[in-house]
């Protein structure tokens, strides 16, 4: 048999990265252009007050805006620390009519090993926030064993077609009970802009 034991599983920052720049490299060779999205007015800055983030984020910075995933129809907001690395991102954008939970699982494919197929999925916990809304989450750290590949925090809120999804590379290291509540009070103030 041969393998590559060196091989490390790429992040979904990763996986995203290269997936955009095939993209960009396909609509370069045919001259193709993305179809036009609509975009959500107003600033995914301002969906989560930084006086909030920082209770939550000790230490976090003022939230930058980036337009990577404008042309697709989805703004998008991070907050660093002070060592410059993202702990929350917050994306805001139309959905195409799927529930929270369903875009959760389909988002949690990404941290999932694709041999185990749906077996390591259903190993994802997919946490809901009835009170919250159409609202549901996902807190998972890496465990090659259950089919998990990378750490992932996911949060998915729904009104209408209107979707706010925020996303953590911090909160998989705190107890899990911990990052919930976290999760929660995010989205109770996140719910406010639906």
């Amino acid at each position: 048999m041969v393998g590559n034991a060196g091989a490390q599983t790429p992040s979904p920052g990763q996986t995203l990265k290269s997936a955009t720049k095939t993209a960009n490299d396909i609509r370069g060779v045919t001259g193709a252009k993305p179809a036009a999205k609509e975009l959500p007015s107003g600033d995914p800055c301002s969906i989560l007050p930084l006086g909030d983030v920082q209770r939550i984020f000790p230490g976090a910075k003022n939230g930058e805006r980036s337009k990577r995933l404008e042309e697709y129809g989805t703004t998008e907001c991070g907050w660093k620390d002070g060592s410059g690395q993202i702990m929350l991102v917050v994306q805001e954008s139309y959905n195409s009519g799927a529930s929270a939970k369903e875009d959760a699982l389909g988002m949690a494919q990404g941290f999932t090993d694709p041999v185990k197929g749906g077996q390591a999925l259903k190993n994802v916990r997919i946490e809901t926030f009835p009170a919250l809304g159409d609202v549901a989450a996902f807190i998972e750290t890496s465990d090659p064993k259950r089919g998990i590949l990378g750490d992932g925090a996911l949060m998915e809120l729904r009104k209408g077609r209107h979707n706010i999804s925020i996303g953590s590379s911090e909160l998989p290291r705190r107890d899990r009970a911990a990052a919930l509540k976290a999760f929660e009070d995010l989205g109770r103030i996140a719910v406010k802009r639906l």
